[in-house]
């Protein structure tokens, strides 16, 4: 069904039977219940340290090294990012990413070529999100912070920095190569 004849259909009940739809699909579907969770603000801390969690555990897991999985990483971004009613809880989920992306290179030197492509595309498009939504500022000392002394002695501080100053140059480079 196409989104304007669903939304005709919609249109066309009355309180009582959308109130009873949304209840079913939040009982159905696990990822309705979150969204409409989030949406409403009942329990999305809750929410969104599940999410962090799974994150933090690809990086840094309770036992053993971390897999630092990038497919794994971007699905648990993608799903969250389904359920987020609010740009600024994408915008944390995806600044802890790179957050933890970044800590497990300095821990573990880890020069895995899909592993350092998939931080150079997340962080892309982080800063192109922040951009979008004027919302740099609130992260420039988080960043600042990210980017220590030690960590400017590493190659991919330097990558992470030229798309830093130039997000837009970078994303267009990254499209070419696609």
């Amino acid at each position: 069904m196409a989104k304007k004849q669903l939304v005709k259909e919609l249109e066309k009940q009355d309180k009582e039977e959308l109130v009873r739809i949304l209840g079913e699909m939040a009982k159905r579907f696990p990822i309705a219940n979150m969204y409409l969770t989030m949406e409403f603000g009942f329990e999305s801390a809750g929410i969104i340290e599940k999410y962090k969690k799974a994150i933090e555990k690809e990086y840094f897991p309770n036992r053993g090294h971390g897999k630092a999985r990038s497919s794994r990483v971007n699905k648990i971004l993608k799903e969250f990012a389904q359920i987020a009613a609010f740009k600024d809880d994408i915008l944390e989920m995806q600044w802890y990413q790179i957050q933890r992306a970044v800590t497990y290179y300095q821990a573990y030197h880890h020069e895995y070529e899909p592993f350092i492509n998939n931080l150079l595309k997340n962080w892309t498009v982080f800063l192109s999100a922040t951009k979008s939504e004027n919302s740099l500022s609130h992260f420039e000392k988080r960043i600042e912070d990210l980017f220590t002394d030690h960590f400017r002695r590493y190659w991919l501080y330097s990558k992470l920095w030229k798309i830093y100053e130039a997000p837009d140059a970078v994303e267009e480079e990254l499209t070419e190569t696609e």
